[in-house]
């Protein structure tokens, strides 16, 4: 009897596991990263440290209080030193927090995206190392069938020993490639039980994806367009170069001297006619000795080389676009061919050398050439086919798109 089909096609496919056990879609995975992962918590700290910022940036600050005790009459003074300098920096100070809480917002924005590049990455190279696994396992099955074949055409005297002994050549080199694929497999889910913190005490799920999922039909259409384009790059820039002008502003405001109200009361003495004295007065600081203009110069230099830094990164995200689109596109082309060209024709022409040889009609070599060929077809397919999920996590990413 001929040797079972093996369906290899299905199997690139990642048509998989389908049993009774618990399965691991990709949108679980990203749900569980942003559930689990310490890296968001982080960025949701630095979004409420951003906030607490304004508040502290709009604080009013609180007067001084003093007492003092003489011998000489009034023997006690007390006063109240209230400073008004915060009255021409306060808005700015508070504008300037603000950009950073939208930095930070970026900032968060972009870890998430991130993140979520990580999990499919992790999730569809676990899926391409199982497919892989998978399908080796079907081509040892393949060769150890062939080597059966082999001994009972020998036992008929059809072939040459020499010949059996190429295949089981051949079958001891595909349980070699099971072990490497197995070891693949088991690299690929450490990094994907990283990527979403999956508990070592937890049994491994099965995932429940293809590996051509979102694989379009079609040509995508221009993708470097950018003039709407919000990454999260350009609007951390951005705030950045927002903050860089409030402090400028802030430091110009603080040249101007604002005085210091104090007011306050002298009493207690017992030679006086009168009561409680009271006191009331300003202080006025002095620009004798410099009037700020280091540090404003200082803060004008910082706001205008974030400005450029703002101009680089738009000209960086532009950049990272059009790779991104080449990529996507190109990878998208390559998997489409690898799916439903290559791996069809290489699945044929090994089923047809298969049957031609058990029957007698062909000899070795076109058979060693078939299997070896729908090998090579298989592995360049998985490998396409993981290149464009990887090249659509790198676009989503760019975008600071989070799934």
């Amino acid at each position: 009897m001929a040797a079972p089909v093996v369906m290899v096609l299905a199997a690139i496919y990642g048509l998989g596991h389908q049993g009774l056990g618990d399965s691991l879609s990709l949108r679980d995975a990203l749900a569980r990263a942003r559930t689990e992962r310490a890296q968001v918590k982080a960025a949701g700290a630095g979004v409420a440290a951003a906030r607490a910022g304004v508040r502290v940036a709009g604080t009013i600050p609180n007067p001084v209080a003093s007492y003092s005790y003489t011998d000489d009459p009034p023997r006690q003074h007390a006063s109240l030193d209230q400073s008004l300098d915060w009255l021409l920096t306060r808005g700015a100070d508070r504008s300037a927090a603000q950009s950073q809480v939208r930095r930070a917002l970026a900032d968060s924005l972009r870890g998430a995206a991130e993140l979520a590049a990580e999990v499919r990455e992790a999730f569809y190279g676990t899926l391409a190392a199982a497919e892989l696994e998978r399908v080796t396992d079907e081509q040892g099955l393949v060769a150890d069938s062939l080597v059966r074949i082999a001994d009972r055409r020998v036992a008929a005297g059809d072939i040459a020993e020499l010949e059996r002994s190429q295949l089981v050549l051949e079958a001891a080199r595909a349980a070699q490639r099971r072990s490497r694929a197995r070891e693949a497999a088991g690299v690929a889910w450490a990094r994907l039980a990283r990527a979403i913190a999956w508990p070592s005490s937890t049994s491994r799920p099965a995932l429940a994806g293809r590996l051509d999922d979102g694989l379009p039909a079609a040509p995508l259409a221009d993708l470097t367009d950018t003039t709407s384009l919000r990454s999260p790059v350009i609007e951390a820039a951005v705030a950045d170069s927002e903050a860089g002008e409030e402090r400028a502003r802030r430091m110009s405001l603080a040249r101007v001297p604002l005085p210091s109200v104090v007011a306050g009361a002298d009493w207690d003495d017992p030679g006086g006619q009168r009561g409680a004295l009271a006191v009331l007065g300003i202080s006025l600081p002095l620009p004798l000795w410099q009037r700020g203009g280091g540090a404003l110069a200082q803060a004008r230099a910082e706001a205008a080389r974030a400005a450029a830094a703002t101009a680089e990164a738009r000209l960086d995200v532009r950049r990272d676009l059009a790779e991104a689109a080449t990529r996507l596109n190109e990878a998208a082309g390559r998997a489409r061919t690898a799916r439903d060209s290559l791996l069809p024709v290489a699945r044929r022409i090994r089923e047809r050398a298969t049957v031609a040889y058990q029957a007698g009609e062909t000899g070795l070599i076109p058979l060693l050439e078939a299997l070896r060929a729908e090998r090579d077809v298989t592995a360049e397919a998985v490998d396409d086919l993981l290149a464009f999920q990887e090249a659509l996590a790198g676009w989503k990413r760019t975008l600071g798109e989070a799934e």
